[in-house]
């Protein structure tokens, strides 16, 4: 049970920080940190799991240079990343895409999906 108290603590205080975020792009930081498991943001950053986002805003998908590990149907697929797009790709990239390799359930709430957006416009430039 004292185990889990330092990972409730951690929680109540990204939830405090979630509701009190200023801005959207301020809110899609701290959501956005469960990406960073996989992907990078910052331009020069090696590949992850997933590929360096940096610019990623107005880029076809699947076109990261050096990044090998895209589904052929993400390569087919013929989308590039506007704002819509990714909404819909946060959403469920599963649905958008089907054959994916990416293993992410999605954001269902919208504003949450904004935020994240917001973030990447702004932190991947």
């Amino acid at each position: 049970m004292m185990a889990r108290i330092p990972a409730l603590l951690l929680l109540l205080a990204a939830t405090s920080a979630l509701a009190q975020a200023p801005d959207p792009a301020s809110r899609g930081r701290l959501l956005a940190l469960q990406c960073q498991a996989c992907h990078s943001f910052k331009p020069g950053e090696a590949h992850r799991v997933g590929p360096n986002l940096a610019g990623i805003i107005g880029a076809a998908a699947a076109s990261r240079p050096g990044f090998a590990g895209y589904s052929a149907a993400l390569k087919a697929s013929g989308l590039a990343w506007d704002t819509a797009t990714l909404d819909k790709w946060l959403a469920s990239p599963a649905k958008l895409v089907p054959g994916t390799k990416m293993a992410f359930a999605g954001v269902s709430t919208p504003a949450d999906r904004a935020a994240i957006i917001a973030y990447l416009a702004v932190a991947t430039r």
